[in-house]
């Protein structure tokens, strides 16, 4: 049997107001569009003025240099900077500072800064309070000393000695082999102890170190870390200094919301111009704000999670400038730290010669795109306001439609009914499946039950003539012959039989409160949890205790709870064993059963014993098969019991012939929990 899919007015005005989706998606599918147009273009232009920029300096002779290799230090421009052996003058790069380690826990940190004739070196070695040096003469290596290897303007190499006796001023000592020599003054600096270690700042005159600097760190106990070749003047620490000639050529170029960096084939930062600044709009009305909320979600999600690149770096070694350096031209998308900015930088390599001697990269805030944006937010106000005019005439033209659906059912139910109560009519039910043919469907059925109430009246009204004519008739017969007998016991014969007369009227009317009582009783039963199985079980057994020449069989069943009164299923349950008692053929067993049909359970009492006619429904009130003349009076009630049982719990009422006619199944059913 298929199933007909349900739609409510409220699942089909949901679909209506799905339209209003339209509206969002319009506006994302327009913001989108746009932002990826106007991206694309921006991204076209900082490639395409990359491009001039690496053409504009590859012929610098700031790429002409040799290779940086491992150990350069990166020389900062000039501060006034006072020779005390503390880091005060050095805030403003400390983050700088170039990190050196070993695996024996040796670290250091160096910083470098030019002014005119100098070079000022900070060097911050972490360790522990350090030994220093005794006695007059100075042994290498036996204390906490700093090697300094110098490669003048000539190419000449030197080795200086610093390794004091005390905190303070440090004579710098000139090294031949492991001997120090005397002390040259020209380099003046400055040892102080700190928590974490030391500092040595010195001063040393650029022509002494023009060609390259390494650092050797020594701790007293043997442990030794440079940053470079101590002895070859070739491998020496290269020094990595702004050029002058690359920041002339790009501090002309104004490109607005931007940033200019140029680097060595090593990344390191040959110069820099311009600055980023955040662009968000401020949004003054509402809307507004909440439709850049919309696009800021959208960019940022094009924008992904990658990290924003330092903005103060002296050396770049991530991307773009790593795929630059590698000769491919890349772009990169970031947000601005604790901003919504989004940034793009590009980087392209500089080719001198056929080789890679560097990488220029631009970044360039989207402040442009979301200038134009709030252009678009206003077309898409007018899209939106479009848009709500169409959803509002059709939900306009559906709520009509459903007016007029009511409208005709309340005339309808108005016709069925006649002014004195009678039903003259029915209601047409709709063939839609919604709360409105639900609720004709229910009218329907409010008429359908006056109707069978009104031919329960008049089947009780000849229902009760027949049952109360023959005790009545049995009451008047024995007075009368009472009265014209004088023997006692004849007498007592005749009452004796008025009373079973009355006792039969008794019964009658205890079977008519039995019904009336059990309507009320729904109206305020308890409901409860209970597994039916059990209860099944547990009413079989009970029952059959009080009829033991009888066979009772419950075929095994799955556990099934159900929610509803356990008691009012017990009678259900009685009134079916009852009327399989009076039916069944002698020596045969009565089956009770559990079927599980779609959303419902059904309890089955089957019985071999006569047919049952087709064509008559013994569940409905005063209706019965039984014989007209028996002992006990029979209203048709037990099985209308059963039926007003069944659907108090959601269920309903079948019964059935097997294909031989040789026995019958009465059922109830009732709705299990979702559960």
């Amino acid at each position: 049997m298929s199933v007909k899919k349900r739609f409510g007015i409220r699942f089909k005005l949901l679909l209506v107001s799905l339209s209003l989706i339209a509206i969002p998606v319009a506006g994302y599918q327009f913001i989108r569009e746009m932002e990826t147009f106007l991206r694309d273009a921006q991204d076209h232009n900082l490639a395409t003025t990359t491009q001039a920029l690496a053409l504009l300096v590859q012929d610098n002779p700031a790429f002409s240099e040799k290779e940086a290799g491992p150990g350069a230090l990166y020389v900062h421009p000039y501060l006034p900077v006072i020779i005390d052996g503390y880091a005060d003058d050095w805030q403003d790069i400390l983050p700088l500072a170039q990190q050196f380690s070993s695996a024996d826990g040796l670290a250091f940190q160096v910083l470098l800064r030019a002014s005119p004739g100098y070079f000022h070196l900070l060097i911050h070695v972490i360790t522990p309070p350090p030994r220093y040096a005794g006695g007059r003469i100075i042994s290498y290596g036996r204390s906490n000393q700093v090697e300094l290897f110098l490669v003048d303007d000539n190419g000449l190499s030197r080795s200086y000695l610093i390794a004091p006796r005390a905190p303070g001023t440090v004579i710098t000592h000139r090294l031949n082999g492991d001997q120090s020599g005397p002390g040259d003054f020209r380099l003046q600096g400055e040892w102080q102890e700190i928590a974490s270690g030391y500092n040595l700042e010195m001063r040393i005159p650029k022509r002494l170190m023009a060609s390259g600097m390494s650092i050797r760190v020594m701790d007293g106990a043997g442990h030794k870390l440079a940053t470079a070749s101590m002895e070859d003047s070739h491998k020496a620490g290269r020094l990595i200094q702004p050029s002058h000639e690359l920041n002339r050529i790009i501090a002309n170029i104004d490109l607005p919301q931007s940033r200019i960096r140029i680097t060595d084939d090593q990344g390191w930062v040959l110069t820099r111009s311009g600055n980023l600044e955040d662009t968000a709009p401020q949004s003054k009305t509402a809307a507004p704000w909440l439709l850049r909320k919309i696009i800021d979600l959208i960019l940022q999600h094009r924008a992904g999670d990658a990290p924003p690149i330092e903005e103060n770096s002296v050396r770049l070694s991530g991307e773009p400038v790593i795929s630059a350096l590698q000769g491919k031209t890349a772009t990169r998308r970031y947000r601005m730290p604790g901003s919504e900015t989004l940034v793009i930088a590009t980087a392209r390599p500089v080719f001198s010669d056929g080789k890679i001697r560097g990488a220029v990269m631009l970044e360039q805030t989207t402040g442009s795109i979301l200038s134009l944006q709030n252009q678009a937010m206003q077309r898409l106000l007018v899209i939106t306001f479009t848009l709500f005019v169409v959803v509002a005439l059709a939900l306009l033209g559906f709520a009509s439609l459903l007016t007029s659906r009511i409208r005709r059912l309340h005339n309808q139910m108005e016709k069925a009914v006649a002014p004195d109560g009678r039903i003259i009519g029915e209601i047409q039910v709709s063939r839609s499946r919604d709360e409105i043919a639900d609720l004709g469907q229910s009218f329907s059925n409010v008429l359908s039950r006056l109707q069978e109430y009104n031919r329960y009246l008049q089947a009780m009204a000849s229902r009760l003539s027949h049952e109360f004519r023959t005790p009545l008739a049995i009451i008047r017969t024995s007075l009368e012959n009472s009265s014209l007998v004088d023997d006692a016991k004849e007498k007592q014969a005749y009452l004796q039989r008025a009373q079973k007369g009355v006792d039969r009227l008794e019964l009658i009317l205890r079977q008519l409160q039995e019904a009336t009582r059990l309507e009320k009783a729904l109206e305020q039963v308890e409901v409860q949890p209970f597994d039916l199985c059990e209860l099944l079980a547990f009413s079989l057994e009970n029952y059959a205790s009080i009829h033991p020449g009888l066979t009772f069989e419950l075929q095994p069943c799955v556990a099934c709870r159900i929610s509803g009164s356990p008691e009012l299923v017990h009678q259900a349950l009685e009134k079916l064993l009852d009327n399989a008692v009076d039916f069944h053929q002698s020596g045969t067993p009565i089956a009770v059963r559990l079927v599980r049909e779609q959303q419902q359970v059904f309890v089955c009492v089957s019985n071999q014993g006569p047919a049952i006619p087709t064509n008559m429904d013994l569940f409905q009130s005063m209706v019965s098969l039984r014989e007209k003349r028996q002992e006990q009076p029979h209203l048709g009630l037990g099985l209308y019991l059963v039926k007003l049982i069944a659907e108090f719990h959601g269920g309903g009422t079948r019964m059935e012939n097997r294909p031989d006619k040789k026995a019958v199944s009465f059922c109830f059913g009732l709705t299990p929990d979702a559960n």
